[in-house]
């Protein structure tokens, strides 16, 4: 299944008070500390939290053995009882247990799924094989440090069907030169580079066609973003897209002592020709703000008002 940007995607059931979110580490090692604060942070905001059974495990660089961390991710989607499945954190590790992933679980029983990083590998499955809406925005251990600020937009993404304005609409800081076009609409898919990159790779990223585009990336040096977008534009997959909204590119910048173009003239030596709006600067991502950011739902990306306004919600 490849849905097409114009296809209608499928809204989880929103969340009431007193539904279960899940906690779950399919990446990286779990700070404890802020994992349960976040958690804590939940339960207080009216919902029940779990914890995976492997949530606290640890091998190497990766939240313990890729058998146990794929078991904690199905058990969630295959649990009725659960209707938000969270991300503790990010870091490495999802694209190694990809092939086991429950699919069909997913599109069975539609729940939301919520959190950034190394999650964008699930993002992208989750549009191709369950058509569904996702969200894209702080882990757990965030909830438990500086992206609490982001906690109240967070809940009305998934408890509203349709939040008000002023969590629909998403500042941008301008345009990126060299680009052009004006106010464009389509359902919005990505999130980060790497990831997007590597799903191309395995064949699990959905069309982008009609998109928008949206990217963000943390300690990238320019020649490794200059290699991965020429990548995605060689093999096809930014074909057709309508626009593109720009997230962090934290620490995206050339290596001491080596010669290199800086971020924004690889971003536009690749995006430019493309003959479509791209706006820089939307607070989603690694950096110092990390907003709910709905992927799956339409949105339109308006240059002349610098923003992206989702023109709609994340649930049903």
């Amino acid at each position: 299944m490849t849905p097409g940007a114009r296809r209608a995607t499928i809204a989880p059931p929103r969340l009431r008070r007193g539904d279960r979110i899940e906690l779950i580490a399919p990446s990286g090692p779990v700070n404890r500390r802020l994992a349960l604060r976040g958690a804590r942070r939940l339960v207080e905001a009216g919902f029940r939290v779990t914890l995976g059974r492997h949530l606290f495990d640890r091998r190497g660089h990766l939240a313990g053995a890729d058998r146990a961390r794929a078991d904690d991710l199905n058990r969630a989607f295959r649990n009725p009882d659960v209707r938000c499945v969270l991300m503790a954190r990010g870091g490495y590790g999802v694209l190694r247990i990809g092939a086991d992933v429950d699919w069909d679980a997913a599109r069975r029983d539609p729940k939301i799924y919520a959190g950034f990083s190394d999650a964008t590998y699930l993002h992208l499955g989750l549009a191709r094989h369950a058509n569904l809406r996702t969200l894209h925005g702080p882990n757990a251990q965030g909830f438990g440090g500086r992206s609490i600020r982001e906690l109240k937009r967070w809940i009305e993404w998934v408890t509203s069907p349709r939040p008000d304005d002023r969590w629909r609409i998403l500042p941008a800081r301008g345009r990126l030169e060299g680009t052009k076009g004006g106010a464009i609409s389509g359902r919005v898919v990505g999130g980060n580079l790497v990831l997007l990159h590597y799903a191309a790779m395995t064949n699990l990223t959905p069309s982008l066609r009609g998109s928008i585009l949206f990217l963000e990336e943390v300690n990238e040096a320019p020649y490794r973003v200059d290699g991965l977008l020429a990548a995605l534009q060689a093999s096809g997959a930014l074909a057709g897209i309508r626009g593109v909204a720009i997230g962090g590119f934290t620490n995206c910048v050339p290596q001491t002592g080596h010669r290199e173009l800086p971020l924004r003239t690889v971003l536009r030596d690749h995006l430019a020709p493309l003959g479509v709006p791209v706006l820089m600067g939307i607070p989603a991502g690694h950096g110092g703000r990390n907003a709910p950011f709905p992927l799956g739902a339409r949105a339109t990306l308006d240059p002349r008002k610098s923003a992206v306004v989702f023109d709609e919600g994340l649930v049903s």
